[in-house]
């Protein structure tokens, strides 16, 4: 029996082939916890159109909300499929913005939040996404936006380098640690050596061990703009299915520095990412 639990499990959804991913990784989550999942589906219906009239602008909104009403009844149809406590909520909001705003709301009460990870291809909203990152005081459930949820998520790393965005990453992730049959926590270090390297990560293992997690350490050495890669080749040589790291700097996800360690894990992982803030 664990101790903390994942029992909220939140997504986006918009009617696209997007959500089959985000769908299959709430429902491997819940499944994992029998937990709940909600939904939210935000209908985007413009106030005002560029060089229409009045009523223009009317018949459009219309045609939005009646969109969204066959939307709203396919995602219904899919979340009862499930077969898992679920509910759908659905807004119809002016824009991105509002959306992103509305979600943070309601994101505060949820235990995770499922999305696609940012990358060329997915369709996740820039706003939407850094303020559930940096606004919610909550992790963001990231998997590639051809996932399944057949692979178990029973193999995490931990990327720790003693920052509190990794502390954050730690506390976030202690659900999903405590049910792992394998948990590694991993430091890269610099090619030159500093007196305290051989100590780095040591505290973190005993605090996961302190929570029944049997935690190994690992260590790997780079330079520091190949952090990523470094990550990414130590997750498939050990097998990981499971990559928990904090989002290093106060910018949002796509406002970060194109060569940080963050922004390039995001765009190449092929594996899910836990990542808190």
């Amino acid at each position: 029996m664990t101790n903390a639990m994942i029992k909220d499990v939140m997504l986006r959804l918009d009617g696209t082939s997007a959500d089959d991913a985000r769908l299959a990784a709430a429902a491997q989550i819940a499944a994992m916890f029998d937990g709940h999942i909600t939904g939210l589906f935000f209908n985007i219906v413009r106030d005002e159109l560029e060089g229409g009239g009045a009523d223009q602008a009317a018949k459009s909104k219309e045609a939005a909300r009646q969109a969204g009403d066959t939307t709203e009844a396919m995602l219904f149809q899919r979340l009862t499929r499930l077969q898992h406590s679920a509910n759908l909520r659905r807004f119809d909001v002016p824009g991105d913005l509002d959306m992103a705003e509305t979600a943070l709301l309601m994101a505060r009460t949820a235990d995770t939040f499922v999305a696609l990870r940012p990358n060329d291809r997915s369709n996740e909203p820039h706003d939407l996404m850094d303020n559930l990152l940096f606004g919610t005081g909550r992790h963001l459930f990231l998997v590639p936006d051809d996932w399944t949820g057949l692979k178990p998520l029973d193999n995490a790393i931990i990327a720790w380098n003693g920052s509190r965005e990794s502390a954050r990453a730690v506390a976030e992730a202690l659900p999903l640690l405590q049910v792992a049959k394998k948990v590694g926590v991993l430091v890269v270090e610099g090619e030159r050596q500093i007196r305290a390297d051989p100590l780095k990560a040591n505290d973190a293992v005993q605090h996961l061990r302190h929570h029944g997690i049997d935690a190994v350490k690992y260590r790997a050495v780079g330079e520091e703009d190949d952090t990523a890669d470094i990550l990414i080749e130590e997750c498939r040589s050990l097998g990981a299915n499971l990559l928990v790291m904090g989002s290093y700097g106060h910018s949002g996800l796509h406002e970060l520095l194109p060569g940080s360690t963050t922004t390039r894990i995001l765009r190449i992982a092929p594996l899910p990412l836990l990542i808190a803030h």
